[in-house]
């Protein structure tokens, strides 16, 4: 025998549908948490050192020489080449002094001309 249907249920949260789509988020949060750890150890244990190690080999056999080293040399070529720039605009500051001192002395002349009627 069939007993009466149940009655509806009011207008509101559903706590049993709530629950199963609250329950797979929070596993993918605490797999998500755990693999963070996992990481951080492997990275901060001997493993992570010669890994670490292994991308600065590969770093250098690709590039060559020592990041530092590089970086160094390249600051001496920028300053040398700072010094032949500043060397070379001296020059052409003196060059420009030059220009107008010629063109000031050949005006001079015009100016003295009595006017011309």
């Amino acid at each position: 025998m069939q007993g009466p249907t149940p009655p509806p249920m009011p207008p509101g949260i559903d706590l049993n549908n709530l629950l199963d789509q609250i329950i797979p988020l929070i596993g993918v949060l605490a797999v998500l948490i755990v693999g963070a750890m996992a990481l951080r150890w492997l990275f901060r244990s001997p493993i992570g050192e010669a890994i670490a190690e292994g991308i600065r080999m590969r770093r250098r056999r690709r590039y060559g020489a020592d990041v530092s080293e590089t970086g160094e040399q390249r600051v001496a070529e920028l300053e040398t080449e700072m010094q032949t720039l500043r060397g070379q605009l001296a020059e052409l500051a003196e060059r420009v002094d030059f220009a107008e001192r010629l063109l000031a002395q050949s005006r001079e002349p015009e100016r003295l001309r009595p006017p011309t009627t």
